[in-house]
């Protein structure tokens, strides 16, 4: 599977998902990292390791989390490029209102597979093309005008996807009613939003597909290695979790990595209200990966990191996964406590921010140190922030 050599290639086309000015931005590794010696683990970890059935903790998150998240994000999908169409066939207030909705609720669905940005989805660059922010609001008004532009071309990555629909949606004007008007005076403006729609619903479906297409082949890949599905499937996840969801959701409009707070680039940012709402999807879904809960039924539960974990750790009394679970769930709390709209956090109150990503960083450690040691995996990406 092509992952290290795409990624290094990539980093020179294109500066990153979501923003450019901070040292967080696709911060992959230069080389492949070799894999740690099962010597390295004590007699009793390392016969846990070997004996632990990977194979069917990668079939329930592969069946029960990641296909059914992507066929949820397919539905919904399907159900704004209809919205649209009604829109685009009458431009109306209430039509308009039913299109943002949908794109909420695509969005929110977003958020339960952005982490898994592995196969065919990173080697198609799938999450740059689908949330990337801020959005290039002068490149998507060329595009605009220009009535031509190549939506693979990686300079269109900031011009497309679910920010853009934002911008497209909520940032021509603050006011509904002119909104309108911008789409019914300029049949342009309703092509371009109609045509990143139908990227997003083409793209996501490709990724559906295959994932049924290759899943039996793919959770028969749990060797420790640097190439593994597993391995690097759980390096996703951390990686997802230390830099889409702790730097850009909180860190970089916080100012974490920056000489001062960045509020045009978080999520969701012309809607303004729904910034904390996405992250707490997000957050959910974080937590459900780590404690194998199904994505249809949160009743069923199976093999998942927690499992594994646990099953390396049974002699001990203290469990590493509940405290990555107790601090999750000071994350998620401290997220509660934070404004609807993350730009107004900013303004008011930058330190209850602040206070979060701390919150959330403590998890960062539990799960890249702590964790991997325990399962004997290597990090397959550089870190340039210090953590």
């Amino acid at each position: 599977m092509v992952r290290k050599n795409v990624l290094i290639i990539f980093i020179f086309l294109v500066l990153g998902c979501q923003t450019s000015d901070d040292d967080t931005q696709l911060d992959f590794i230069n080389e492949i990292p070799t894999v740690n010696s099962e010597e390295n683990l004590d007699e009793g970890s390392s016969s846990a390791v070997k004996s632990f059935d990977r194979e069917q903790m990668l079939t329930f998150i592969v069946s029960q989390i990641i296909i059914p998240s992507f066929d949820n994000l397919d539905m919904n999908l399907g159900e704004l490029k209809t919205s649209f169409n009604l829109f685009n066939g009458a431009i109306t207030e209430e039509n308009l209102t039913d299109l943002r909705n949908k794109w909420l609720d695509a969005y929110k669905a977003w958020q339960s597979v952005e982490m898994f940005n592995i196969d065919k989805a990173m080697e198609g660059y799938y999450l740059f093309k689908s949330n990337t922010y801020p959005v290039d609001t002068t490149r998507v008004k060329t595009n605009i005008e220009n009535g031509t532009y190549d939506l693979e071309n990686p300079n269109n990555y900031s011009a497309q996807g679910f920010p853009t629909i934002d911008y497209l949606l909520y940032g021509l004007d603050n006011d509904s009613s002119k909104v309108i008007n911008h789409f019914r005076d300029n049949t342009k403006n309703r092509d371009y939003l109609g045509a990143i729609i139908g990227a997003l619903v083409d793209n996501t479906k490709d990724i559906k597909d295959n994932w049924k297409t290759v899943k039996d082949e793919f959770v028969k890949s749990t060797e420790n290695t640097a190439s593994s599905n597993l391995n690097m499937m759980v390096n996703d996840f951390i990686y997802y979790y230390e830099k889409g969801f702790r730097a850009h959701k909180f860190g970089i409009p916080g100012g974490v990595f920056s000489s001062g707070a960045l509020p045009d680039k978080v999520e969701g940012y012309y809607s303004k209200v729904f910034t904390k709402e996405l992250a707490l999807v997000a957050m959910t879904s974080i937590k459900n990966f780590f404690n194998g809960i199904s994505f249809e039924n949160n009743k069923v539960k199976g093999q998942c990191l927690k499992s594994y974990l646990d099953y390396i750790e049974s002699s001990k009394e203290k469990l590493l996964s509940d405290e990555i679970n107790a601090q999750l769930d000071i994350a998620e709390k401290s997220i509660n406590q934070l404004d609807n709209s993350f730009v107004g956090q900013i303004n008011s109150d930058l330190t209850n921010l602040l206070r979060t990503y701390d919150d959330i960083q403590a998890t960062v450690v539990l799960l890249k140190v702590d964790m991997l040691q325990v399962l004997n995996i290597n990090v397959d990406y550089a870190d340039a922030d210090g953590d």
